[in-house]
């Protein structure tokens, strides 16, 4: 008896080993795949910042500290027009920049200086919460820090309401941070931001009212949808804000619940929530191509 309880207590510690030996190799698969930039998140031609004393001295590895640098990088439109701001045509054009490169094409077109010195707000480019992420986002990325940007909405806006919002998950060596650029806001919680999957899984399991996710005047399903098909897109790399160009998702009424399109929504939402490796993350979002961006897509 003994004999047979020595062996299955080996047997048990070699299973237990191999899990925790796949384990590691997912999570380092995952933070792999999550370090390399993406065609959005890919600095391009600006690439070499890091090797210019220039353009990027001194330049931090810090996730919070780049973090602060694309505050001073970028302007908000809702803040540049309390601040009582205007800026012509071609300057509110920049909103609809989609990628890294791009949108630091922009910066440095309103202001040679080197990247991590702050500009005035008048010299900052106009975007929204997505180019705030999606550039920090990038910047971990060229810095060796694996991250990604997520959509969802954040509960700090207005009370009661969750307001449709783009922030930045890194990995820090033992899991997952989110922070938000645009605000400064860090280590968020659940409380403070929900994602696009769990946003959708909160509404279609009843726990929280639809009409409580949105902005602006645009309230309910549409937002939840939109935000779910960016956010499963941006955990694959592709990193485009809006859901203007996906027809599947123009339903009427548009606030109300739609029993096929949003069971497929269910499925893509379970799916790539249970998403294990790099792989099963891919297969969920080719699953469903009507879901993804077109390479043409601006950013909204």
């Amino acid at each position: 008896m003994r004999q047979v309880w020595w062996t299955l207590g080996w047997l048990f510690t070699d299973i237990g080993c191999q899990e925790q030996a796949r384990t590691l190799s997912l999570v380092s698969e995952i933070t792999r795949f999550y370090r390399q930039p993406s065609p959005t998140s890919d600095l391009g031609h600006h690439a070499d910042l890091w090797h210019h004393a220039d353009l990027s001295p001194g330049l931090p590895a810090d996730p919070e500290a780049l973090g602060a640098i694309v505050r001073g990088l970028l302007i908000h439109n809702f803040t540049a027009k309390v601040q009582g701001l205007t800026f012509p045509v071609g300057r509110m054009a920049h909103m609809q920049t989609v990628g890294a490169e791009a949108i630091l094409d922009n910066v440095f077109s309103l202001d040679p200086a080197p990247l991590g010195v702050e500009r005035p707000a008048g010299r900052r480019m106009v975007g929204f919460c997505y180019h705030f992420a999606l550039l920090h986002c990038a910047l971990l990325r060229a810095t060796g820090t694996p991250a990604r940007i997520r959509c969802g909405f954040a509960g700090y806006f207005e009370p009661r309401r969750w307001i449709d919002h783009w922030v930045t998950e890194y990995w820090d060596g033992d899991g997952w941070l989110l922070t938000d650029p645009q605000t400064g806001r860090r280590n968020l919680t659940r409380d403070d931001f929900q994602d696009g999957l769990s946003a959708w899984d909160q509404c279609r399991d009843g726990a929280s009212a639809p009409d409580a996710y949105g902005n602006g005047e645009l309230w309910g399903w549409d937002e939840l949808r939109g935000s779910l098909i960016n956010d499963v897109a941006a955990l694959n790399k592709v990193e485009v804000s809006g859901w203007y160009w996906c027809d599947r998702l123009k339903v009427e009424p548009l606030d109300q619940p739609h029993d096929e399109l949003d069971t497929s929504l269910d499925i893509l939402s379970r799916l790539a929530a249970t998403a294990e490796s790099v792989q099963m993350i891919k297969e969920c979002f080719d699953r469903y191509p009507e879901f993804q961006p077109p390479a043409d897509a601006v950013a909204r």
